[in-house]
């Protein structure tokens, strides 16, 4: 595995948070290979093979580290909000939420179609509007925290009950 990334994984690994990722960790991944490639444009083929084999490894250990958090994200551990990396997992985040909800049936549903309030002007609709969106058409608003979806009362009240037990145990 390659160094810094292989470093990144097993402190993800063994720690119950998401870590905070920060520019200068990927910037020495980024370094060592632009160094490598640098290198490798005088080098004989078999030192271009090695690279080409190290390359590849950096990709792997890229993509599991990407999934590694990503499934952290997904199971409610809350990402960071000065990692590089946070914009991305909060969205993980809210999508398990929207998702959540279109399961449960809490949300009020008009054919294929959710009832959705506007927290903040989005595109062409204004802060205020209630507007039945398709489900493709509400998870990106959703995700930008544009809208609420409209709940069915009890579970509103299944909800508040919850936090109210939730403070009282």
């Amino acid at each position: 595995m390659s160094s810094p990334l292989t470093r990144l994984i097993r402190e993800e690994i063994w720690s119950a948070k998401l870590l905070s990722i920060q520019d200068v960790k990927l910037q020495d991944v980024q370094s060592g290979l632009e160094s490598g490639l640098q290198a490798g444009i005088g080098s004989s083929r078999e030192e271009r093979e090695l690279f080409l084999k190290i390359l590849s490894r950096v990709v792997e250990d890229a993509h599991t580290l990407a999934e590694f958090r990503l499934l952290k994200a997904s199971l409610g551990v809350e990402p960071p909000t000065d990692s590089v990396d946070g914009y991305v997992l909060r969205l993980v985040w809210r999508m398990k939420k929207f998702l959540a909800l279109l399961y449960s049936g809490s949300s009020v549903p008009h054919g294929r179609r959710l009832l959705a309030y506007f927290k903040s002007s989005c595109g062409r609709y204004r802060r205020g509007d209630a507007v039945l969106l398709e489900v493709e058409k509400a998870l990106p608003f959703y995700l930008e925290d544009c809208v609420e979806l409209v709940e069915r009362p009890i579970y509103s009240y299944l909800q508040l009950r919850g936090q109210v037990l939730q403070t009282n145990s």
